[in-house]
């Protein structure tokens, strides 16, 4: 694989990509940021700002930065390589797999498969316990007893268990663990220098940040590693250079020897019920699929830490892909503004579409929405309550949350909504401000039964049992 400066699948010129990026990382304070694009077995690097805030050390295309979530996919083909040598069935339950879940084979972890693990349909709650920073077999032990949100199969919610649960998998079936799995079997054969959240690494690693866009502050972010039971959902590092090495194993004829094209496929297939409102169309195993303005299917995860950004987007069918890292909290927010420019100068790659929702409701139709939404959600611990307000008319609908002050709950026609926090200002707001949710309506009875908060998590009414 080689590096270029000079890009023909229809991007801007390279200084004019360069330039937006620096506008952008200004406008949104990304102290760095790493853009790449693969182009048939070409990688051209794209770099600004700084490893850390006012360091004065610069951003290279070999700087490492955090994959988060963008980890799982690289789980989801260890999995997929255990398919592949007959040690797993992608539609078989994992309980006999698992020593410490032979006590509960009612466990909805007992009778979870590896496709529903891998394509968060498996009806899962989002975090398993991880306050003692146990292992995966202490992990999966403790989360045996979980209550599942929904039907196996019936809805998306995404869920970092399940991914706690296919590292356990990797483990009890191969005898190593996950790092040495992931780095001997995957990373290494893709000609990618590995990096692991916490641990040295000889690559330059980009410091992270939490920034607060309507006051202007950028502060450091210590995160040392993760808790021993989420390493498979999150922990790799590399240079956005060296992720897309590691995604070109589905735009290469032969996938470097790591796993065979109708295994790959199987991976890019959308699972029944995997529409992930909000964040894509579809998921398969490990990868998200998405659709862009001109009807292409592109593949991709984003991942995000707490002080760094990462998506990852890639077109098996043309054969390109490309990487956005950054080094700040704010890096999602400057990642959609760059890719809205990208595609406006036209470039677009998948992400999700907002629909056309109109003005939010008010009157006789808030009134009819209120009816049907009001009331209490859960997932796992965590209670929200959806009420009226004590303003004229019935007053609006406001979202409690355990910690957070209420927010205004501006609801459209579809029961998409988003929220307004009674403290937010002028300017940019946070990331939620932006965010699109929805209620969800239960297939069996046809009544609201749940509703997805960020990043694809459902939640469920209180008294409705498992979302069918």
């Amino acid at each position: 694989m080689t590096e270029s400066a000079e890009i023909s699948m229809g991007l801007p010129a390279h200084g004019e990509v360069a330039g937006l990026l620096e506008t952008l990382a200004r406008e949104y304070l990304v102290p760095g940021v790493q853009f790449a694009v693969y182009e048939r077995g070409e990688i051209t690097s794209f770099v600004h700002g700084e490893v850390s805030h006012g360091s004065g050390r610069p951003v290279t295309p070999d700087t490492f930065f955090p994959w988060g979530s963008v980890t799982k996919s690289a789980t989801a083909l260890l999995l997929a390589q255990l398919v592949s040598d007959g040690d797993l069935e992608l539609d078989e339950p994992i309980g006999p797999l698992l020593p410490e879940l032979a006590a509960t084979p009612d466990s909805p972890l007992y009778t979870a498969t590896p496709r529903g693990l891998l394509s968060h349909t498996a009806g899962l709650p989002d975090m398993p316990p991880v306050e003692d920073d146990l292992s995966l077999r202490d992990c999966v032990a403790a989360s045996a007893g979980v209550t599942a949100l929904c039907e196996p199969g019936r809805h998306f919610s995404y869920a970092n268990l399940g991914y706690v649960l296919a590292g356990r998998i990797l483990e009890s079936v191969t005898g190593v663990t996950w790092w040495e799995a992931v780095r001997d079997f995957v990373l290494t054969p893709l000609g990618v220098t590995p990096g692991f959240l916490g641990d040295s690494t000889p690559a330059q690693v980009a410091g992270q940040h939490a920034v607060h866009l309507p006051t202007g502050t950028v502060q450091p972010v210590d995160e040392p590693g993760l808790p021993r039971a989420l390493v498979p959902a999150g922990a790799l590092l590399s240079s956005a250079a060296g992720l897309l090495r590691y995604a070109a194993v589905h735009l290469t004829p032969d996938a470097d020897g790591v796993l065979e094209p109708e295994l790959l496929a199987e991976m890019r297939t959308p699972v029944p019920g995997s529409a992930a409102f909000g964040l894509a169309e579809g998921w398969g195993l490990g990868l998200a699929v998405h659709t862009d303005g001109a009807g292409r299917t592109w593949l991709g995860h984003d991942g995000n830490t707490g002080g760094a950004s990462c998506s990852l987007r890639l077109d098996p069918e043309r054969g390109i892909a490309v990487a956005l890292m950054t080094n700040a909290t704010s890096g999602r927010q400057m990642g959609n503004a760059f890719f809205e420019a990208l595609a406006a100068k036209g470039f677009d790659i998948g992400r999700f579409r907002e629909p056309n929702l109109g003005s939010p409701l008010s009157g006789a139709d808030l009134d009819a929405a209120a009816a049907e939404v009001c009331g209490e959600y859960r997932s796992g611990a965590d209670l929200l309550t959806v009420r009226r307000s004590d303003g004229a008319g019935g007053g609006e609908l406001v979202l409690d949350r355990p910690g957070l002050r209420p927010a205004v709950l501006e609801i459209h026609q579809g029961l998409e909504f988003r929220l307004r926090s009674e403290t937010a200002g002028g300017g940019y707001g946070s990331d939620e401000s932006k965010d699109l949710y929805c209620f969800v309506r239960d297939s069996r009875t046809g009544q609201v039964g749940g509703m997805y908060m960020s990043g694809g998590r459902l939640q469920v009414r209180e008294g409705i049992g498992r979302l069918g």
